[in-house]
Order: structure tokens, then sequence, then C-alpha cells
């Protein structure tokens, strides 16, 4: 029961965290609309109040009032739906990772999760919507999150920030909560790249915009920026040389990767890997420990 507890927190915690998300921001969004009826109830009752009102403003004001009711009640739905989906895959998982007396089709099962968490890990997307496809894992693993990591990375790779601020947007909140410095960088290097096309006005604009609140720690870096618009491209100059370099994309690629993690609580390392150095270690021992895989 042991393992059970230490190797399968990502399994419930991941849904857990989506649900909590989709919560808060369907709670967002309905006291947005709610207050959208609410403003269109006054302007109804201010109609009718007033002395002279003809019958075609009042059909107005009453669509307008319909037509917010109809938009509070889809969004409403669609918030229901999309949390009772998640809450599916809580219950879901649960009941699997109740079955764990069951014996060896359960282990079968849960190494199968394992196997499809590395893949997703290691970039083989194909391998691992296969394999939980054909042994009906969709529900019991994370790949609809690493999916979503795979278009950013990917996008990161290409040289383009909008996929993955859009997805600082979505997180906001969470990354604020963990401090994260991610949205920072991505904006620091739109700036590089303006500087390193010779679009040095347009860097200035960008800096004004994005740099004007700051991290105490963040000072630094903003100052090394403005610096750099005093340097060509071709700059031999520390530490303007390595802001210029192609590697830093690399690094922003491993910082969302990361970052994502930790949104979702999920390990720096897979699971599989984690029972395989724990499997290998016990192997070692004058005597090796039962452990089911």
């Amino acid at each position: 029961m042991a393992d059970i507890k230490s190797l399968e927190h990502p399994t419930l915690k991941v849904p857990y965290e989506l649900l909590n998300k989709k919560f808060r921001a369907a709670q967002k969004q309905l006291d947005r609309e709610v207050s959208h009826v609410q403003a269109s109830a006054l302007e109804l009752e201010r109609g009718l109040s007033a002395e002279s009102i003809g019958a075609g403003e009042i059909s107005r004001l009453l669509g307008g009032m319909v037509e917010k009711l109809q938009v509070l009640k889809r969004k409403a739905e669609e918030s229901i739906s999309e949390e009772l989906q998640v809450g599916y895959v809580c219950k879901r998982r649960l009941d699997h990772l109740k079955e764990h007396t069951t014996g060896a089709q359960w282990r079968r099962k849960r190494l199968d999760r394992m196997l499809v968490e590395y893949f997703l890990r290691r970039g083989y997307y194909n391998a691992a919507t296969r394999l939980a496809h054909t042994s009906d894992l969709r529900d019991l693993t994370n790949i609809d999150i690493f999916l979503v990591s795979r278009d950013v990375e990917k996008s990161l790779a290409e040289k383009e920030t909008s996929k993955c601020l859009a997805w600082c947007h979505d997180n906001r909140s969470k990354l604020r909560k963990l401090k994260s410095s991610l949205e920072f960088n991505l904006r620091i290097q739109e700036f590089i790249e303006l500087v390193r096309n010779d679009r040095k006005l347009e860097a200035v604009r960008h800096a004004r915009k994005h740099f004007s609140t700051y991290e105490e720690d963040q000072l630094e870096e903003i100052q090394h920026c403005m610096a750099l618009l005093a340097f060509t491209a071709d700059t031999e100059l520390s530490p303007y040389k390595e802001m210029l370099e192609e590697k830093r994309w690399d690094r922003l690629v491993e910082q969302f990767r990361q970052e994502n993690y930790r949104l979702f609580q999920l390990a720096s390392q897979s699971v599989f890997t984690v029972a395989l150095q724990a499997g290998l270690s016990a192997l070692k021992t004058p005597y090796p420990l039962n452990i089911a895989f």
C-alpha cells in the first residue's frame, strides 16, 4: 500500500487540479455573465419606469434580456459538462486504484500506465496514444496535458512565443503562486529577437509595455536588455553575446516543461523511472524485495 500512496499521488492530483482550475474558470465566467444579465435587467426596469416608452423599445429590451439569459444558460451548461467530465475521470481513477489488490491484471494495467507516461515524457506521443487506446487507459493517464505541452514546446522550438504566453495567461494565478518567471523570460526573449532583427524602436516600445513592473531580482536582467540596444547582433562582449545565443530557446523549452510539471505537481522523473530505479536498487541488496511493477 505504501508504494501506491507514494507513486500514485499524481494519478489523483492531476485531475483534481484540472477540476479546480475548471471550477475557478467557470465561476469567473458565470459571474461575468450574471453581471450582464443584471445590467440588462436594470436597463429594462429603467425603461419600464419611463413615462413614455414605445412597444418597440420594450420589445428590444426584453429581447436583450432573453439573449443574455440564453448565453448564461449555455455557459452554465458547458461549464457543468466540463466539470462532470473531469469528475468522471477522478472517479474512474479512484476506482482503478481501489482494485490494486486484484492481482496480475491490475499490475499489468499499472505498468501500461507507467509506460504511457514515460513515452509522453520522452516525446513518443504516437506510441503513448496507441498504447493508451489499446489498453483503454485514456482516462487513467495524463495524455491531454502532455499533448498541450507538446504543442507549446514545438512552438518554442520554432521561436514562437504566442502559444506559451497563452498558456501562461490561462494559468496565471497558479503560476503567480509558484513564483514562476516563465512569462517574464518569454518577454525578455521577444525583446532580444526585436534587437537581433534591428527593430530597436519596437524593442523600446516592447520594454515600456512589459517591463514597467518587475520583481526586484529581475532588474539586472532588464538593465542588460536595455544595454543590449547599444550592441549589434554579432557582439562578442559578455553577457550580451550569451543573450543573443540561440540556445536560450532551448532553455525556455526546458523551463516551460518544468513549470508544467510543477503546475500539476508532477515529479521531474516519470513514475516508471522511479519504480525501475527502486527495483534495480533492491536487486543489489542481499535480500531483494518483491516489487510488483
